[in-house]
């Protein structure tokens, strides 16, 4: 069931969803349709209407197209009919509110002629109910509206007198009197408003006034109109002066309540609020249950739009009464405002009495500034007038009993782009969202925190710029987000007025509390924010009631971690605001030194810790505050280069757990540049060794071969053994990724027989590790599982996770090169899982390769395939090239032993790619190997063959056993192909005898190609 609302913004509603209509002309074919529903309207009717002065230049197929997305809005194409030259919307005349309201205006108007006032107060109550703001505002401002709008206004005012005369009829009296002021107030010249109000006084025993009000319209309407009051009016002032019984009190119809009349002061919404519908309900529940509720939240989230709308449906008999408070300072008597606003005069009794005296909605909106005055005044008045509801909006409560306290948070995107669409729309009729423009109003909406004043001032930028520019414009955002157009207060019109207003009201250390929170990105530790804190001039014995007070105040938000940490953090409106406050304060570099200094002493405790038990604090430290350590680094390459260095070189080893390859390496990198000039010999090694792993890790081998030639230059010149070790240990690891397993021996043995004399037991452990690695390369599984085991002993009392799943997965490897699946199986699921739950994305994504190169071994090509695919993904996502690369190398060959020669070939294509951009290594010939091996069954064979011959080549000038035999195996085949039998036979012959020595890392069914070759023969 369709309903269509346009007493106010456009609400098109089916089976109670909501339905979104495209604005402009769309919305305006729906409205025009809507207010003749179930009639025909020609084509050129709705073309000479919505068109006005262009309808001579717009053609049918225009107005088609209109109709068409209508069609697709609605959701039902026979919703729109067309026929006869014209267009139908096809919806009996009570499912839209405008004509339900009209027809209900008739029976509220024959049901007082009728004698009936309990039918006419009914119906004049339900159809005022339909009323939600300004009529037909989404409909354009063509002049075919103007008569569509004063018939629904003149209808409107219509419905008020017959809903104030019926009650009047119904005994109604001195309890009116207030509301029929307000009226009166807004429509002096309404002579039936008039008669009821001088009946009511009438009936309160007041008939002087009675009498006076007689003579006051009668002046009006002779001074405004030069007419005479009618005859109502007449007759009624001579029953008043014959005290006719006519006018005495009518007892009500059995069982009739009396409604309140449609009264109060809230302003129409001239534009409708977005995205508020959980909102809207929850506050309506508070206040179904609390006779004061406090909306509070940040300067521009919406509060006053979120209370008035909560309210709007509140029908109260005393009336919804809004009273601002912006303008009031301490000086102000609120009691007074709340006066003014209820036209009221008589003081504080006169205020009781009126609430006393009937159930009434009273808001108070803004109350920041004025707390204490608001809050006494709210409690006096809940104390002695029960009927009393009150809605405060406010970035901080009120601290008083009873009061209910209700967040309101900024938009979700969602909701922000619908926000910014349609303020846009307003703006410019021609906008409209696609994929581009929506990835942009995304990313603006984002930087502005979902703020619907920002938002709102973003999108009024849209007569002037795209949103390309204004989202390029963001870095000034206060010179970007204000409307010099604008009427409304500046608070209202301005972001940065609208964020002044409440850092104006803090106290001058809440101030500097925003001031040092600026300085953090993505939100602070407690412990780092005092810090700062105390920087800029705050006791430490009060920066924990700083925070807390910018958090009762909405200024910033407080988010608690699953593990019970917690976070502080400004929107970046806020935190770009208070950053020019420090700047204007002259205390930038105060406080941009003391953050990176909090985060440098963080990074030394990581350094000493990271390698044992607090090894999951130092991890979670580094994941939660990326950003703001990339801005400690920043602040310190311009100020304080050997601060930087301190910073890398701390957190250094744990961006290796954590496998942040690509990232890490350019954060030390850039510190060591900074430094240059700056830093000691051993703290430029220290920054080399982990850029060097770092650049390792994520495949730069020639950078990393230089970072730690580097480092060991500067060890041998120191003559420091430790340091010299620490480079022999990291040079292992690059030789494992060139493919050097001998070297690997040798350095890892050298730096292990260094740390045993220095008794430094997880550097032992650690080049075991490598060794072991290298060992397992070289197919000798009995030294790589003595070295494995001896590392696991010297771990298992520091505490090491890290290491400790290396060390299984080690174990694992070497079940592997022992043909041992199922074991191996075991141990490197086990290390993968444990890596993936640790947090280890890099180790998580080298153990899954082994792992799935397992599987494809034990014939589990699928599982292999599935477990290979997840690796790539891990070690995409972790940087981790290298290992992604090799993940790639083992996918290729399942899916060559199955037949998908095809997505084998495009892995191998990119893989070649990659280790011809990042200096080769460990699997760049292999990857040559395989994809000149492919081409031999794709018709390329010469090329092929002479690709294979160069990789041969450097394969035996590496020792490469394992890319030799398959060399060897591929141009068996070459041969085979050619009928060189006796050729491929010798190849053949010298494949096996390399595979003998490979057989702990080749499997028979890895030599697809051997196998081609030595069935040749037969298919001949």
């Amino acid at each position: 069931m369709l309903t269509v609302g346009v007493l106010g913004p456009l609400e098109v509603r089916r089976d109670g969803r909501p339905l979104s209509v495209p604005s402009g002309r769309t919305t305006e074919v729906l409205v025009r349709l809507a207010l003749d529903a179930g009639q025909l309207v020609s084509a050129e009717r709705l073309i000479d209407d919505l068109w006005g002065a262009a309808a001579a230049g717009t053609g049918r197929n225009t107005l088609q197209s209109k109709v068409s997305q209508l069609r697709r809005a609605l959701g039902d194409p026979a919703l729109v009919s067309s026929g006869h030259g014209g267009y139908t919307l096809a919806l009996d005349a009570g499912r839209v509110d405008a004509l339900r309201a009209v027809s209900l205006a008739a029976d509220a108007s024959a049901a007082r002629r009728s004698g009936d006032p309990a039918s006419a107060m009914e119906a004049a109550t339900e159809a005022l109910g339909l009323f939600r703001g300004e009529v037909l505002v989404d409909a354009g401002d063509g002049e075919w509206l103007h008569p569509h709008r004063a018939r629904l206004d003149e209808v409107r005012l219509g419905l008020l007198e017959d809903q104030a005369a019926a009650r009047v009829d119904l005994g109604g009296g001195a309890e009116l009197l207030a509301e029929l002021e307000w009226l009166l107030g807004q429509h002096p010249l309404r002579e039936g408003l008039w008669a009821s109000y001088i009946t009511a006084l009438y009936r309160a025993g007041r008939q002087a006034d009675a009498l006076a009000a007689c003579q006051r319209v009668r002046r009006l309407l002779v001074d405004e109109l030069g007419i005479e009051p009618g005859t109502a009016l007449r007759d009624l002032e001579i029953q008043i002066l014959r005290q006719s019984a006519t006018l005495d009190t009518a007892p009500a119809a059995a069982g009739t309540a009396a409604p309140a009349l449609v009264v109060g002061n809230l302003p129409a919404l001239s534009t409708p609020l977005v995205g508020r519908a959980d909102d809207l309900a929850a506050v309506g529940r508070l206040l179904d249950s609390s006779r004061l509720v406090t909306l509070v939240g940040p300067a521009g989230v919406g509060k006053t739009r979120t209370a008035l709308e909560a309210v709007r449906s509140l029908h109260p008999g005393g009336g919804v009464w809004l009273v601002r408070l912006e303008v009031a300072d301490e000086a102000t008597s609120i009691l007074q405002l709340v006066s003014e606003a209820l036209q009221l005069t008589g003081g504080e009794q006169a205020l009781l009495d009126r609430f006393a005296g009937t159930e009434t909605v009273l808001v108070l909106d803004n109350c920041e500034h004025v707390i204490d005055g608001a809050a006494e005044l709210a409690t006096r008045l809940l104390d002695r007038a029960p009927p009393l509801r009150i809605l405060t909006t406010s970035q901080a409560p009120l601290g008083v009993d009873g009061e209910t306290v209700y967040t309101v948070d900024p938009l979700p995107l969602a909701d922000s782009v619908t926000l910014f669409a349609d303020r846009a729309a307003r703006m410019r009729r021609r906008f409209a969202l696609d994929d581009d423009t929506t990835a942009t109003v995304e990313s603006v909406c984002r930087s502005l925190d979902g703020l619907p004043l920002a938002i709102e001032l973003a999108a009024a930028r849209v007569k002037s710029l795209s949103v390309q520019e204004i989202a390029r414009r963001l870095d000034d955002r206060f010179t970007l987000l204000q409307d010099p157009t604008s009427r409304r207060p500046e608070r209202r019109r301005a972001l940065a007025a609208a964020i002044a207003w409440s850092y104006d009201l803090l106290f001058p250390d809440d101030q500097r509390g925003l001031w040092a929170l600026s300085c953090f990105s993505g939100g602070a530790p407690l412990a780092a924010a005092e810090h700062v804190l105390t920087a800029l001039g705050v006791p430490d014995s009060s920066a924990v009631d700083v925070i807390g007070r910018l958090a009762d105040r909405s200024m910033l938000s407080v988010e608690t971690a699953e593990d019970g940490t917690t976070r502080y953090r400004l929107l970046d409106s806020i935190r770009a605001f208070a950053a020019g406050r420090l700047e204007v304060a002259g205390q930038v570099d105060d406080a941009g030194a003391a953050h990176a200094a909090w985060f440098a002493q963080a990074a030394e405790r990581c350094a000493a810790t990271v390698r044992g038990r607090a090894q999951p604090d130092c991890l979670a430290l580094v994941r939660a505050e990326r950003a703001n350590i990339d801005s400690a680094l920043a602040w310190a390459a311009a100020r304080d280069p050997e601060l930087g260095l301190r910073l890398a070189n701390g957190f250094g080893w744990t961006w290796v757990v954590l496998g942040d390859g690509v990232a890490g390496a350019a954060r030390v990198r850039n510190a060591l540049e900074a430094a240059r000039d700056h830093a000691t010999p051993r703290d430029q090694a220290t920054g080399l060794l982990l850029a060097g792993w770092l650049e390792a890790s994520a495949g730069n081998v020639d950078q990393a071969q230089d970072d730690l030639d580097g480092a060991m230059a500067v060890a041998e010149r120191l003559g420091d053994d430790r340091l010299r070790a620490d480079a022999e240990r990291h040079l292992a690891f690059l030789r494992i990724q060139q493919g050097r397993p001998q070297d690997v021996l040798e350095l890892a043995g050298r730096s292990v027989a260094s740390y045993r004399r220095l008794d430094l037991p997880w550097e032992t452990a650690a080049s075991l590790l490598l060794g072991a690695f290298g060992s397992i390369m070289l197919g000798d599984t009995v030294s790589a599982t003595r070295s494995a085991t001896e590392a696991v002993r010297h771990l298992t009392p520091i505490e090491d996770s890290w290491g400790l799943v290396h060390a299984e997965a080690m174990l694992g490897a070497v079940a592997n090169a022992e043909h041992r699946f199922a074991d191996a199986a075991t141990a490197l699921t086990r290390a993968a899982e444990l890596s993936e739950r640790l947090g280890f994305v890099g180790q998580a994504a080298l153990h899954l390769t082994t792992l799935g190169r397992v599987q494809q071994r034990s014939g589990a090509p699928d599982q292999a395939a599935d477990t290979l695919a997840r690796a790539i993904q891990a070690a995409t996502t972790g940087g981790d090239l290298r290992i992604a690369a090799t993940a790639r190398i083992h996918l290729a060959r399942t899916l060559r032993g199955v037949g998908d020669e095809g997505t084998a070939r495009i892995l191998l294509e990119e893989n070649d790619r990659w280790y011809r951009a990042s200096g080769g290594g460990d699997g760049a010939l292999l990857t040559r190997c395989l994809l000149a091996a492919l081409s031999l069954e794709q018709g390329t064979g010469e090329a092929a063959v002479q690709d294979l011959r160069t990789v041969l080549d450097e394969a035996r000038r590496h020792q490469d056993l394992e890319t030799q035999t398959l060399a060897l195996d591929a141009l068996a085949h070459a041969a085979a192909a050619r009928g060189d039998q006796p050729g491929a036979a010798r190849l053949l012959e010298d494949a096996d005898g390399l595979h003998a020595q490979v057989r702990h890392t080749l499997d028979d069914a890895d030599r697809f190609d051997a196998r081609v070759a030595r069935e040749a023969p037969l298919r001949r």
